[in-house]
């Protein structure tokens, strides 16, 4: 049995469109071209088994790799063959009866048509053909279906022509496929597809690759074991959208490494079709690691005859393919192919031969070209300079991945470095590269490998510093103390800008860590210092440490946040994009504690923005203007949004995709939609790493836990990661977890024994101490956190109720009116609902039936629009809404985001323009404007623009 068909939705609603098989519109036909293993079979299979579905006729064909041998007609005699000899109920006449009336098919059915049978009768038999298509459809639609038509012979071809040309009079549809790469200058069904997509019934259609998303969905649908999002980026990568290369590379457990034998042989069989000139060209492509220009090539590649043969050969053949003024691979495993291919030597003499023709070239000359191929010919001199240029070319232009590559490669031949080169500064700008690629943990690694060879001096202080600030940024508590006080003891007697920066990073520590009196004195400190030393960058850290201590206080929020900007708008100015992105943050975070999550949210997304068009989607601060965009979404109820933030994900760390995992894991518990297993595996794996990572998915599985047990267990396990990794078991996020945790025991009182009732009223006793414990310790008790406090007070207070023990009607009562309007202050929708809900619970058992009635309607609307099934159930258990309540809490309802993109689209703006005033993708508005109009139906921008002002959206 087949795996369903993924990413070929839009191709397979086009071809039931263009065949017209659902109409009674005769004679229509496509033409499916594509790249061998692209899926044109599992697209044409599917077709047939839809359109057999629907009772239509299939005959379908195959034509055959024979060569010179192949039978005349023999793909549509192995179509016909599916017919029976006789009629049966359904048939208006059998293939017997038919051949009596026309012989031709009877020659056809007997093995075909041989070369000396004539011209006239193959007439005939192209004439018997399309007659019997025509009277079978009297029964119904008929599709013919002829595969792999660059393979059909003469008569096969000139068949398909009279058919496309012939005007049917009842429903036969042809269904053609072909190999795009077979087609070469000379081969002879190319001229016959130009002529046959001019026909006005003809419509071709090429099958493009998969995209991302398709592709991961088949990869993952196809293994059952656990496949790493690098695993599957890098399939994607080598794979380029070819689903069956994909699933050899997948097969074969190669997700990086050297291509399978077996699919290195297969991509092979067309180089090997090449004369040793043509192969002589694409062995030096091979080694351009990428698109070569065609003089470069001509420099460096020896031919016997004329270059220009070689190219059109390989370009003809489908190995290569013109780019501009360049050449490149068809596809990148047929480039991985020829390059493994290669003996040693000789790939040495071709980046040689490259590296003579770059010397000689006068133009301007990229250095990573000349990197390559310097590490390629075995000089390693040259291509520790070409790294280092290469890696400053491609930083300028936000390329912090390739950058990072190139510094990695530099070390590897350091030893081949100019006398006196600063090793360290090398060190330590490669881990800050990676940094800015999001590559802590690799940085961290770096760090530490040279730590070992750096034993004391300034050197040391240099590199403890950089591990200090990347361990501050993705490390514990604990680890970004103990870094930063070792980076302390080493500079004692270092510079002054060495000093500087220690400070500053100490002050940062001990910020965080709540040493606000230690961290007002390493940052004034590090300020006077870096002044001293003329390091800008220091300064403007220093100084946002000392906002971060005042907003900590809360102390001028006003004050704080101009600074805030004014450290952005000087840092953008200066060119210091990683201290640019941290004031965005810290100001984002201002709004976000305050409980103003409409500016929080801009904020935020103005740091994804600004770290996205820097090359730093991935990097500290970059990252986590996505990330608390994607959690502020969650507040706010825009769960769709949710999913689209979590979208587009190439290049990502594992751990940044499982942070975004972990708020979407929050959507689907409020959804009631299963937690899929590896999903959970993955990022529970990951939650000594991210403390906002396990705070979030942590609380999720105590929501999606199956029973009140499995809700003490997920509480507990993630209380004790709290305390043993993040030692802060009483942080803040007690006050969330408490609430969420009493809140399923409330729930299953009334239907447990009376030994789970004591231990629940146990447990959430213990609870609301650790929850009061840890607002006591914090700072300040921002919206969310007082909404919690109170939440959890309510719910302890529903469970005493539900659990038969005493409990204060009138207490209860005014601690879920201040839930209601504490969440409802904060602005978080679906805990908002929640809280009405079980107000309305207390307010029926008080008799107050109509303010009840109310709450559950307004919550029962918030429901339906989140799609938040467990909710929707709460409230119909208390009251079964009204017919006319039900229809209007069903209706349209857009996200906040979605009216924000709605507005904008009635104003006239393009989707670019859309994703500027929103600091969005264009791509992600391009998917709210597709959500808008599918919500409200309407088929155009215009269109929608009209529906929402008739209907009172905007």
């Amino acid at each position: 049995m087949q795996s369903p068909i993924v990413g070929r939705d839009a191709v397979l609603d086009e071809l039931a469109a263009a065949l017209g098989l659902d109409s009674s519109t005769p004679g229509r036909a496509v033409l499916l071209g594509g790249d061998a293993g692209i899926g044109k079979t599992r697209v044409v299979d599917e077709t047939v088994e839809r359109a057999r579905a629907d009772g239509v006729r299939v005959l379908v064909g195959h034509c055959l790799d024979l060569g010179e041998h192949v039978p005349a007609f023999q793909p549509v005699a192995d179509a016909l063959a599916g017919l029976d000899a006789t009629p049966s109920a359904d048939d208006v006449v059998g293939l017997g009866e038919l051949a009596t009336s026309l012989p031709a098919l009877e020659v056809l059915r007997s093995g075909g048509v041989g070369e000396d049978d004539g011209d006239r009768l193959r007439a005939d038999v192209v004439a018997a053909v399309a007659h019997t298509l025509e009277h079978l459809a009297a029964a119904g639609p008929v599709l013919l279906v002829l595969e792999d038509l660059h393979w059909a012979d003469a008569s096969t071809r000139h068949l398909v022509r009279y058919l496309l040309g012939r005007r049917f009079v009842r429903p036969v549809g042809l269904l053609l496929s072909f190999r795009s790469d077979d087609l070469h200058r000379r081969h002879p069904l190319r001229p016959a597809l130009a002529e046959w997509t001019r026909l006005p019934s003809v419509q071709r259609i090429d099958l493009a690759p998969l995209d991302d998303a398709a592709m991961s969905d088949l990869l993952r649908g196809r293994t059952s074991r656990d496949l790493t999002a690098d695993g599957v980026d890098t399939i994607l990568a080598r794979a380029e959208g070819n689903a069956f290369y994909a699933e050899e590379l997948l097969d074969a457990g190669l997700a990086g490494g050297s291509l399978p034998e077996n699919l290195a042989d297969l991509l092979l069989v067309r180089v090997d079709r090449l004369h040793d000139d043509a192969r002589a060209v694409v062995r030096a492509v091979a080694c351009a690691g990428g698109p070569v220009t065609d003089a470069l090539l001509r420099q460096a590649v020896e031919t016997e005859g004329p270059v220009d043969d070689a190219l059109r050969e390989a370009v003809d053949l489908k190995v290569l393919v013109p780019v501009g003024d360049a050449l490149r691979f068809r596809h990148a495993l047929l480039a991985e192919a020829v390059l493994d291919d290669l003996l040693p030597g000789e790939r040495r003499r071709v980046h040689a031969a490259f590296l003579r023709a770059l010397e000689s070239d006068p133009g301007p000359v990229a250095a990573a070209t000349v990197a390559l191929h310097a590490h390629g010919a075995g000089d390693p001199a040259l291509a520790f300079e070409a790294d280092l240029r290469a890696a400053d070319e491609a930083r300028r232009v936000g390329g912090h991945d390739e950058a990072a590559g190139h510094l990695q490669r530099a070390l590897g031949v350091v030893d081949h470095a100019p006398e006196g080169h600063d090793v360290v500064g090398l060190v330590t700008l490669t881990a800050d590269t990676l940094l800015a690629s999001g590559r802590l943990r690799t940085a961290g690694a770096l760090l530490a490998d040279h730590l070992e060879h750096e034993p004391r001096g300034e050197g040391r202080a240099r590199l403890l510093y950089t591990q200090g600030q990347i361990t501050y940024l993705g490390g514990t508590d604990a680890e970004a103390d103990a870094a930063s006080r070792a980076a302390l003891a080493a500079a004692e007697d270092a510079s002054v800008a060495v000093k500087a920066r220690v400070e500053s990073l100490r002050a940062q520590v001990a910020s965080t860590l709540g040493l606000l009196e230690e961290s007002v004195e390493r940052a004034e400190t590090a300020l006077r210092l870096a002044e001293e030393a003329g390091d800008d960058q220091t300064v403007a850290e220093a100084q946002t440490t000392l906002l971060r201590v005042l907003a900590r206080t809360g102390a001028d929020a006003a004050g704080t946040r101009e600074g805030y900007l004014e450290l952005a708008e000087a840092a953008r100015a200066r060119g210091d994009v990683h201290g640019e992105l941290r004031a965005w943050h810290h100001l984002a975070f201002s709004h976000f504690n305050a409980g103003e999550l409409e500016r929080a949210d801009h904020y935020f997304r103005v740091c994804l923005a600004r770290g996205r068009a820097t090359g730093r989607s991935w990097a500290p601060y970059g990252f986590d203007g996505r990330f608390f965009a994607a959690l502020v979404a969650y507040l706010r109820g825009d769960w769709e949004e949710v999913a689209v933030l979590a979208q587009d994900l190439r290049g990502a760390t594992r751990l940044a995709r499982a942070c975004l995992q972990a708020v979407g894991m929050l959507v689907a518990a409020g959804r009631g939609t299963p937690l899929p297993a590896d999903v959970v595996t993955s990022v529970r794996a990951r939650w000594d790493l991210d403390l906002a990572l396990a705070v979030h998915s942590g609380t999720a599985l105590v929501d999606a836990a199956a029973d009140a047990h499995g809700a003490i267990q997920a509480h507990d396990e993630l209380v004790t990661t709290l305390d043993a990794v993040w030692r802060d078991h009483l942080g803040p996020q007690r006050l969330r977890l408490g609430g969420l945790l009493v809140g399923r025991l409330a729930g299953a009182a009334p239907t447990s024994g009376a030994a789970d009732r004591r231990r629940f009223l146990e447990a959430a006793d213990a609870a609301l101490a650790a929850a009061e414990e840890a607002a006591a310790l914090a700072p300040q008790l921002g919206p969310e956190g007082r909404a919690w406090l109170v939440r959890l007070q309510a719910e302890r207070l529903r469970l005493r109720w539900l659990a038969g023990v005493d409990a204060d009607r009138e207490s209860l009562e005014a601690f879920w009116r201040r839930a209601v309007e504490g969440f409802g202050a904060y602005g978080e929708v679906y805990e908002r609902a929640r809280s009405q809900v079980r107000l309305a619970q207390v307010l029926l058992a008080s008799g107050k039936r109509e303010e009840a009635v109310s709450l559950v309607e307004d919550a029962t609307a918030t429901a339906h629009r989140l799609g938040a099934q467990p909710l929707l159930d709460e409230a119909a258990a208390l009251v079964p809404l009204r017919p006319d309540v039900r229809a209007e809490a069903q209706a349209v309802a857009l996200t906040p985001r979605e009216r924000e993109v709605l507005s904008l689209v009635a104003e006239g703006r393009t989707n670019g323009e859309v994703a500027a005033r929103l600091f969005i993708s264009t791509k992600t508005a391009s998917v709210h404007v597709s959500h808008i109009l599918a919500k409200l139906g309407a088929s155009s921008r215009t269109e929608a623009a009209a529906v929402a002002r008739r209907d009172g959206l905007l």
